[in-house]
Formats: C-alpha cells, sequence, structure tokens
C-alpha cells in the first residue's frame, strides 16, 4: 500500500486542477480556432505549398506583311500577403502606412484607397490590377526607411492583350475576355484558333515559409512554360483600311443599319480585307452596347441576294448548252408581270409580294423592278444587262429542276463555306423533293433562298477562277512555340462550270459593268476589265408572309482579266435614304473600287 501525505494529496489536487483547467483553455482555444479562425489557419497551412505560374503569353496575330494586329503582352496584379506584414511590423522593421506609401507612387494610386483595401480579414489583399513589369520591378526594388527591403508585396502574371490598329478588323480578330470568359478567345480569330493562341502555363510548386517565402534547401518542382502559336493572316492593312473608311462613309451617308464588305483573291480563296459597320475596338470590348456589333455579318447573317443570283442561273444555262448569250429569251417581250400559277384565269390580278391568294386558289406571279412592259425582243445578254427577273424565270426554265438544282449546290447554296472563323452560318437549301412550279422562278432571280455574303462572294468567284469554287481562308500560316510550322495552301472545292462557260459569263458581266458606269467621275474606269452585278431584295417579314419594304443591296464585281487578282463585295443593309439601295451600292462600289485599283496595280487596256 503507498501512504500518501495531506501535503501530498494537496499538491496532487494542485497539479490535477491545473491540467484541467489547462486542458479546458486548450480546448476553448482550439474551439475558438475551429469556429473564427479556421479559414485563416487553414489558408497558412495550404500555403506552405504554393503553385507558382511561370508566365508565358498569348501568341500573336499578323496581318499579311507580317505587322502585328494583336498581341500580349505580361501584367501582374499586385497582392500583400498579410502574415509576412504583420511579421515585419512585429519585428519593428517596416510599417504598414511606410508600405502602403511607397507602392503607391508607384501604381499612382492614392495611398487612403490601398488602406481601404485592408478592412478585412483576408491573408491576401489585391492592391493594384494589371501593373506592368517595368511597375512590378520597380516595386520589388523599394526599400524601407532602413535600407532593408520591402517586404509583404506579391504578384500574379496575367496576360493583357492588345490590339494596336484599334478598331481595325475587329469582327475578323475578335477579342480576349480579360475580365471574363477566363481569357478565351472569343469570336472571330480569337475564338476559332484558341486552341493555338493559348499559351501552356508553366508551374514551379514551392514550399514557403509562413512569410510566404521559399524554403531554398526544400527545392521546387518545375513545369515549363510555352507561349501560344502565332497566326499569320491574309488581311491587307491597306486594303483593309481603305475598305472600312469606304463602309463608315457608307453607313452615314445612306443611314443604313449597317455595311459589310468583302475583298478577296478569287484565285487562292485568300480573304484580303473583311469589314463591318458598325464595328468596335476590341482593347475596349466591354463598352460595347449593342451585341450585334460583335459578330461577322460577311459570315454570319444568310439574306436573300435578289439579281446577284442571275449569275449562277445565266451560268447554268449556258453550261447546260441551253442557252447562248445571243439566244433570244423572250421575242416580244413582256408585260412588266408575269403570272406563274397553274391555275391561273384570265382577269386574273397579278401581285407583288409573289404570293397572294384568291378564291382559294394561290396566284404567283414575278415582276420586273419598275413593272414596265418591254416590247423589244430580250437575248439573254439584254436579259442580264437589263437584270431582267421575267427574262430570267424563262432562262431556268431552260433546265429541268434537278439540272438546275444540281447547278445550284455546286455554287455553294446551302452549304457552309468552311472558313476559319468562328461564327459561320447558312441557310438550309429547300430539298429538291420539295420544288415547285414557283420555286425555280423565284430562285432564277435570287429570292427564296439565302445566303451569307462570304458564300455569295465564293459563289461569284467560281466565275473569276475558271469556274472553280474555292475554300474561303483567312489564316496562312502557324508557327507554334517549337518553330513548326504549318502552311495552309488553297483548295478548290469544286469545279462548278467550264472555264469557257466562265469566261463567256465573264465577258458579258462585263457589259453590265460598262453599263453602270453613269457618271462623268466614272467614266475612266471603263479602262479596266471588271465583271459586276448588283442585288436589290425585299427583307421578307420575320412573323408572317411576305416581304416588307425594306432593302438589302449587294454588289459584286471582280478582275475579270486573266490575272483575277480581286473580287469586291459591297452590301447595304435597309438603307434609310437615297432613290434606291441599288443606287447606293453602286456608287459605294464604284467609289472603293477607284480608291484600291492603283494598289493592286490592275492592268487597263
Amino acid at each position: 500500500m503507498v501512504f500518501i501525505s495531506p501535503i501530498q494529496s494537496k499538491n496532487i489536487r494542485f497539479v490535477l486542477i491545473a491540467f484541467f483547467t489547462a486542458s479546458l483553455a486548450i480546448v476553448a482555444l482550439m474551439s475558438r480556432w475551429q469556429l473564427f479562425d479556421s479559414e485563416r489557419f487553414v489558408a497558412i497551412a495550404n500555403s506552405r505549398f504554393q503553385d507558382v505560374k511561370i508566365p508565358s503569353v498569348r501568341g500573336s496575330i499578323l496581318a499579311a506583311d507580317g505587322s502585328t494586329l494583336a498581341y500580349s503582352e505580361p501584367r501582374y496584379d499586385a497582392f500583400v500577403w498579410v502574415p509576412e506584414l504583420e511579421h515585419a511590423e512585429k519585428n519593428g522593421t517596416q510599417t504598414r502606412a511606410e508600405l502602403v506609401e511607397k507602392v503607391s507612387k508607384v501604381i499612382e494610386v492614392e495611398p487612403a484607397t490601398i488602406l481601404e483595401k485592408f478592412n478585412t480579414k483576408a491573408l491576401w489583399i489585391k492592391i493594384a490590377n494589371k501593373v506592368t513589369n517595368e511597375q512590378k520591378n520597380a516595386i520589388l526594388a523599394l526599400k524601407t526607411d532602413t535600407n532593408a527591403s520591402l517586404k509583404g508585396v506579391q504578384f500574379e502574371y496575367l496576360n493583357k492583350r492588345t490590339y494596336p490598329e484599334g478598331g481595325l478588323a475587329s469582327q475578323v480578330l475578335g477579342y480576349v475576355g480579360q475580365y471574363d470568359n477566363e481569357g478565351k478567345g472569343v469570336w472571330g480569330l480569337e475564338q476559332y484558333w484558341d486552341g493555338s493562341l493559348r499559351p501552356i502555363e508553366g508551374i514551379e510548386s514551392d514550399e514557403l515559409d509562413p512569410f510566404g517565402n521559399p524554403i531554398a534547401l526544400a527545392g521546387s518542382d518545375v513545369v515549363e512554360s510555352k507561349p501560344g502559336s502565332t497566326i499569320y493572316t491574309t488581311i491587307d492593312k491597306t486594303l483593309q483600311g481603305i475598305l472600312e473608311e469606304k463602309l463608315k462613309q457608307g453607313y452615314e451617308e445612306y443611314q443604313a443599319v449597317s455595311m459589310t464588305g468583302i475583298i478577296l483573291n478569287p484565285k487562292t480563296g485568300a480573304i484580303m480585307a473583311m469589314a463591318n459597320f458598325p464595328n468596335f475596338d476590341p482593347n475596349e470590348y466591354y463598352k460595347v452596347t449593342d451585341g450585334n456589333d460583335f459578330g461577322n455579318k460577311a459570315i454570319s447573317t444568310p439574306y436573300e441576294i435578289g439579281s446577284v443570283a442571275k449569275i449562277f442561273t445565266l451560268s447554268a444555262a449556258i453550261d447546260s448548252g441551253k442557252i447562248t448569250p445571243d439566244t433570244v429569251i423572250l421575242p416580244t417581250g413582256h408585260n412588266g408581270c408575269e403570272i406563274i400559277s397553274p391555275d391561273s384565269q384570265p382577269g386574273d390580278r397579278c401581285f407583288v409580294p409573289a404570293e397572294q391568294r384568291k378564291d382559294n386558289r394561290i396566284i404567283d406571279c414575278i415582276c420586273t423592278y419598275n413593272r414596265k412592259p418591254v416590247t423589244r425582243t430580250l437575248t439573254a445578254l439584254d436579259a442580264i444587262k437589263g437584270s431582267d427577273n421575267i427574262a430570267f424565270r424563262h432562262i431556268a426554265l431552260t433546265m429541268s429542276y434537278p439540272e438546275y438544282y444540281d447547278y445550284l449546290v455546286k455554287f455553294g447554296i446551302g452549304k457552309a463555306t468552311q472558313v476559319d472563323l468562328a461564327g459561320e452560318s447558312y441557310a438550309n437549301f429547300k430539298d429538291l423533293s420539295k420544288w415547285n412550279y414557283a420555286d425555280q422562278a423565284v430562285y432564277s432571280y435570287g429570292h427564296g433562298y439565302s445566303m451569307t455574303p462570304l458564300q455569295t462572294a465564293m459563289a461569284v468567284a467560281a466565275i473569276a477562277n475558271d469556274g472553280k469554287r474555292m475554300q474561303p481562308y483567312i489564316v496562312s500560316k502557324v508557327i507554334d512555340a517549337d518553330d513548326k510550322v504549318t502552311e495552309f495552301q488553297p483548295k478548290v472545292v469544286e469545279q462548278v462550270v467550264t472555264p469557257e462557260t466562265a469566261k463567256t459569263v465573264g465577258l458579258m458581266l462585263h457589259e453590265v459593268y460598262l453599263g453602270q458606269l453613269i457618271e462623268k467621275q466614272f467614266k475612266p474606269l471603263s479602262r479596266y476589265n471588271i465583271g459586276l452585278k448588283s442585288g436589290t431584295a425585299l427583307i421578307p417579314y420575320t412573323d408572317r408572309a411576305g416581304y416588307s419594304s425594306e432593302i438589302n443591296a449587294t454588289f459584286v464585281g471582280y478582275d475579270a482579266s486573266s490575272d483575277g487578282k480581286f473580287l469586291m463585295l459591297i452590301k447595304i443593309e435597309k438603307p434609310g435614304i437615297g432613290d434606291l439601295s441599288y443606287y447606293n451600292a453602286r456608287i459605294l462600289w464604284l467609289e472603293t473600287f477607284d480608291a484600291i485599283k492603283e494598289y493592286l496595280n490592275l492592268r487597263q487596256y
């Protein structure tokens, strides 16, 4: 038996009470940590191991001449690591006010603005957004009043995307979401080529001390970074600038809803310029108030192209051997309108738009734009020169449904162009099995189906390229971080018509061109071998059948010489003023051609 004296017993009780009290205190402290400071201490524990991003930059986008259209440069968000700052304050080596005062001078922000950010329990406090590399280095070089290194400021690497030409080719380029979308490309080239342009971020894994400093002896694991690929485009900055200037001019002069323009090489499919107005500045994309300004209507907005489609009808009929330029289409002309319904009766009135009901019968008719009778013989050449809807209905009738349908499909109607840009759309083309008597008639002059401006341009470009339809492209070369070069070559999609047909149609379209040079200032342009066609189309209602009084106007012209240096399309959406949208589009096309002809070094004859 062990004997315990009263004094020992008292001491033991004291020790037990002290132990119990200490235990309660520890439990209470742990509970406090658990309830109130858990996030702080978890963050400190987690911060002992930190993955640090190794800077890398998004790839650049270049114009055809190698000049820069988009590039990225390092930017940094500046943070204060609070535990390190508190340690310095406790040791008396640095104060919070001292840090704020010195840093504020570098980033040019009022000290009070930075001090307000400390009203939080967070361990990391962001004190500046997107500081430059020079500002970062200047902050790292700061000294305290005791000439010690300033403690507590750390940086997170960012990519700042810059577009040095401002709004030039904005809808072609797109933008990079620097405040949203996690730095992804949005619209245009930035989105389509995002996977190539995005850098591979490197990571350095370090063990840190409680104040955020790497422990040298612990070592680090490093995964090397790689910059994004460099994208070379076919965009000619000079042509792009001229086209945009002219579209803006037309937009303001004609009070249009929008303007669209394309300049391309019909021999290769390379897009030399593509523009819309209104456009936007991708450096400040967040200031755009109308989301429609982001979209590239050249590839995203199908519409009924009107009489430009007569090129396809004419080419099909000539290529199939049904007609020649001298073929008489209407021996005695027409009355300005023509009923095409199989159940029409004498005395039925012809209506526009094309479809109207009378006594439960459908009465379809087509008219010329002015509905005036033509009392002379009309040949195929006369039909295209006068853009006569009725004559073109009869040209289409020389072909069977399947024959005509096949040609339209070969011209690319109802098919995407597969251009290397984000946002391409296209309209479906009615299946041949669903055609009726009216379809062939209205298709002959460009109503009843829709195409995007780029689809239209590429279809007409087939005539400029000996009958071969090319796939359009806007990226010529990609060079990755390992200097691997991927070049893109012109691609023939389809031989639409024979070279002979293309040449014949080109000669006919040159006659159309000469007839457009009405004004004195355009007479000198007759020395150039240009093929040209207009298209004016009423815009269908969106909520009911029929057509509104609003108009889309398109002009397409190309170098019809053997050089085949360019094709240009200009579209005006809903002009608010002017005699006819046709007239406005014609003037704008000719003015733009006049501005680019010398730059393109076109031959005269």
